[in-house]
């Protein structure tokens, strides 16, 4: 009994032990981008990168919206389904590098609540 229990604990100290090793193992990096110098990107350039980056996110892919440049300050007009794409065409906008400032006039669509059917309260 005991030369079993001594096994099992060998057993389960080496798992242990196997575990940990793959769990430090060393993380392929992310090659990290050339910097940009931003003298040299122009406003047609930023306003394609960041409709680019708005077009590859998955909640904004058929947004209508259009992105304009001016001196490193976009501008984002057009109609967007909630309030929440509104904030992330925003944060997408920003993270696009040379971008200074991110100007959000970006419409929220309004949906229309269908029309109830009033009961009507004639005493007859």
């Amino acid at each position: 009994m005991r030369r079993t229990l001594v096994a099992v604990l060998v057993l389960v100290l080496m798992c242990g032990a196997a575990f940990a090793q793959n769990k430090n193992a060393a993380k392929p990096k992310k090659p990290k981008l050339p910097p940009v110098d931003c003298s040299t990107v122009d406003d047609v350039t930023l306003a394609r990168n960041v409709s680019e980056r708005i077009a590859a996110a998955p909640s904004l892919k058929d947004q209508a919206i259009t992105a304009t440049a001016d001196g490193g300050v976009v501008t984002l007009t057009g109609k967007v389904k909630t309030g929440s794409n509104k904030g992330t065409a925003t944060r997408v906008a920003r993270a696009v590098k040379c971008v200074k400032s991110v100007t959000n006039k970006l419409e929220v669509e309004m949906k229309t609540a269908p029309a109830s059917k009033k009961k009507s309260n004639k005493n007859m």
